[in-house]
């Protein structure tokens, strides 16, 4: 189907749905955002900034809208996120203990020789290092050997390291892939593994996630210069059982109020954004804290994410921890109250945007409004429209997205708040006046009524 068949489509179906309604004034919303609609597009989408997030005053997004250069509101049709699901645990295949490789036989070629014996199957069953003169040398493991066997049919995408013992550890790791112990492929460089304590808290990161490879042989090894690696009591190979969810869009919170003590800090309002994640970022050195995400909704602070906000450094890079999950519903400000007074942390929120689709009928250009206390979205559901077009350009088809520009203030906080209701007030105003109107003619017919005998 041509690109004009679609458009005719379109405005003969916005053409039956009913006329654009011009609104009042852009001032009427808090903020306004350009679009840079593809041209000549009938139907394009935007996904919503967290700027337009924070000035909504509706959990249904029904102070948003999208209008054309002479201030007709478009059709739209708003697909919210679904809630996350769990992230699913990969899969773990038990593997047979690595072979630690000792130091000379990676750094003194020539010198050393190194006997490998594998079984009939290709499994590595020893590793003998030998100098010159027939003397075997002993020396302290520089490299790792891991067979997974007959998980390179399907391959592996990571490896989990199960430590001897309790002592803590930080370093780096290189992995290489083989079939035949002679050529090797860099997998992934400068993985970390770790393991800190701290006030009887035990921060771990043990798995080492890289491309999936169908190699049989990988090799660790650790950054020049950093730890050895820490003696392993069990070794899994991971394979992910899920594609990687799509990467969600960020905000960075900043906050707005933070007590004395340094260990309560309030946020700014960010409206119904659609959160799907939190993290807790310290702002220097390394350190560990417990702390916990709250929502105001209406009086009460209700819990919403806990987790533990930790930063370490290893090797001159700065790893930190993961998100945790956070879904919520309300509209309320955020709060981060922490175990322990430390210096005032970031919020960062993984969201995924609404996707909004523009049934785009008038002039271009289009401007996105959003925040309004005066003002709200006339509904009208585009369905049937773009399963029309589905219909003709195939289930896969995409309207394609338009870019927003950064948002200007247009009626501020002003919009926020509702307009006066000079009608209301103009009612009451006659009634009262009838009221005075009709009382003094009641005193004056009581002045003038004749004494009773």
């Amino acid at each position: 189907m041509t690109r004009h068949a679609v458009r005719s489509l379109v405005l003969a179906m916005a053409a039956a749905v009913s006329a654009a309604p011009v609104l009042g004034s852009d001032a009427d919303f808090a903020l306004a955002f350009p679009i840079d609609a593809p041209a000549d597009a009938p139907v394009f989408a935007i996904d919503l900034p967290a700027e337009a997030y924070a000035t909504l005053t509706s959990a249904d997004l029904a102070d948003l809208v999208v209008v054309d250069a002479q201030g007709r509101e478009q059709p739209i049709s708003i697909d919210r996120p679904a809630p996350p699901r769990p992230p699913e645990a990969p899969e773990a295949i038990e593997l047979a203990l690595p072979i630690a490789v000792p130091v000379e036989a990676t750094s003194e070629p020539g010198g050393l020789e190194l006997h490998v014996r594998r079984d009939a199957e290709g499994a590595l069953t020893a590793l003998d290092l030998r100098s010159a003169d027939g003397m075997a040398a002993g020396s302290a493991p520089a490299e790792w050997l891991v067979d997974i066997g007959a998980a390179a049919r399907e391959g592996l995408d990571g490896l989990r390291l199960r430590p001897q013992g309790d002592t803590d550890f930080r370093t780096r790791v290189d992995i290489r892939g083989s079939d035949d112990l002679v050529h090797w492929q860099d997998l992934q460089s400068a993985l970390p593994v770790l393991r800190a304590s701290s006030d009887g808290r035990r921060i771990e990161r043990l798995d080492l996630r890289f491309a999936r490879t169908t190699h049989r042989y990988l090799a660790l090894r650790p950054v020049a210069g950093e730890a050895g690696l820490p003696k392993v009591a069990a070794l899994e190979g991971l394979r992910s059982r899920a594609a990687e969810p799509a990467p969600l869009a960020s905000v960075v919170l900043e906050a707005t109020v933070v007590s004395e003590d340094g260990q309560n800090l309030e946020f700014g309002r960010i409206g119904p954004l659609p959160v799907q994640q939190a993290e807790v970022q310290l702002m220097s050195g390394d350190g560990i804290v417990d702390y916990r995400i709250e929502e105001q909704i209406g009086e009460r602070w209700q819990p919403v994410a806990s987790g533990t906000a930790w930063r370490l450094s290893i090797g001159g890079e700065t790893l930190e921890a993961t998100p945790t999950a956070l879904w919520r519903s309300g509209m309320g400000p955020l709060r981060l109250r922490l175990a322990q007074a430390t210096p005032p942390p970031r919020l960062v929120l993984g969201y995924a945007p609404d996707h909004v689709v523009v049934m785009a009928n008038g002039t271009p250009p289009f401007r996105l409004l959003a925040g309004s206390a005066r003002q709200h979205r006339v509904p009208v559901g585009l369905e049937d429209t773009l399963s029309a077009i589905r219909e003709r350009q195939g289930p896969d088809w995409q309207p394609p997205l338009a870019a927003v520009g950064p948002p200007h203030s247009s009626g501020g906080a002003a919009a926020l708040e509702p307009r006066a209701d000079l009608g209301r007030w103009a009612l009451w105003a006659v009634l009262g006046l009838g009221a005075l109107v009709v009382g003094g003619l009641a005193w004056r017919v009581l002045r003038a009524a004749p004494p009773s005998e």
